[in-house]
């Protein structure tokens, strides 16, 4: 593999893809989605193991138990695990999608860092805000964003 050792050589390209899919949720993504819609945020929970999993699954990991139970979780509970910036097409805008985790639950869920003056860093305590409830359509774009939580 060559290296670059002159930085004139490396190019960017720019370009607009458009993108068309359908996705069906399943049963247990159906639910979420429906609770995101109420502004509620669950996770499925195994019975046997004792562990949430955010995305909601209907079967365990780990002992293949099925996921009948939902349980809460508390909304302060989140925290950034991973971000980047993304460039939303304005000019010059920048959008910080991050992956959101939240104590004592496997998985995350992805979206939008409400901007502020402070630089986002990982571990940061964060909540979600969800759209007004006529403008909630039942996806994840229901969290309008997530935003930092002053302790």
């Amino acid at each position: 593999m060559e290296k670059i050792t002159n930085e004139t050589k490396i190019g960017i390209l720019q370009d607009h893809i458009p993108l068309q899919y359908k996705y069906s949720a399943g049963v247990a993504g159906d639910r979420f989605l429906q609770l995101l819609k109420q502004g509620k945020l669950q996770a499925s929970r195994c019975a046997k193991c004792n562990k949430l999993y955010l995305p909601p699954k209907i079967f365990c990991k780990d002992c293949f138990s099925q996921l009948n139970e939902w349980k809460d979780i508390a909304e302060d509970s989140g925290y950034v695990y991973s971000f980047t910036s993304v460039s939303n097409g304005e000019a010059g805008g920048k959008d910080l999608i991050v992956l959101v985790k939240f104590d004592g639950v496997e998985g995350g869920i992805l979206g939008r860092l409400k901007s502020s003056r402070e630089e986002p860093r990982i571990g940061i305590r964060v909540r979600p805000v969800f759209k007004q409830k006529s403008e909630r359509i039942g996806d994840l774009s229901d969290i309008q964003y997530f935003e930092k939580v002053n302790y």
